[in-house]
């Protein structure tokens, strides 16, 4: 199983087993719900070197305790990094491959020396969708289908080798 599948899996079932929290406390204090949710969040990215966050864009999107885990998500390796470790095009190419010719990829962030990529498209729902692929994290801000779940376990491996440092580091403090 590729790493960002893992990760999200691992995500996922730390959100079932608080599952009965979370439908609990949601009507109550969403606030509690996105504090302990991205909580567990930053644990599951702990052991993968990462840091993991969930957002809700759309701040109705809380009380849909289902799809916790499985759609807007901020994966940071290295936030201050400015170059990607491969060329930028090779990534475009990669997420114009992937997500087809309905999509638009972009360079993004390009100022005081940083690059980046932004990835439009519209998901299988038809909803409008972007990755933002910075050289330090990425942004998914779409429901994860397979084709993006792909994309990312290619970004983990291909632009993000890195983690793999970031873990040993991160278990030698423990």
């Amino acid at each position: 199983m590729d790493e960002f599948t893992r990760l999200k899996s691992d995500l996922k079932n730390n959100i079932q087993i608080n599952g009965e929290f979370f439908k609990g406390m949601v009507l109550k204090n969403p606030s509690v719900v996105y504090l302990k949710l991205n909580e567990l969040a930053k644990f599951v990215g702990y052991r993968y070197g990462i840091i993991l966050e969930i957002h809700f864009p759309d701040h109705k999107k809380i009380y849909d305790t289902n799809n916790y885990g499985t759609e807007n998500m901020s994966i940071i390796i290295d936030k201050f990094r400015k170059l990607f470790p491969i060329p930028r095009d090779r990534i475009k190419e990669e997420a114009n491959k992937r997500f087809g010719s309905d999509s638009i990829v972009v360079d993004a962030y390009m100022y005081e020396g940083k690059e980046g990529v932004r990835v439009k498209f519209r998901n299988k729902e038809g909803e409008n969708s972007r990755l933002e692929i910075l050289p330090g994290s990425f942004h998914v801000w779409a429901k994860i289908d397979e084709t993006i779940e792909d994309f990312c376990n290619w970004l983990m491996l291909n632009v993000y080798p890195e983690r793999i440092k970031n873990q040993q580091v991160f278990k030698q403090k423990k």
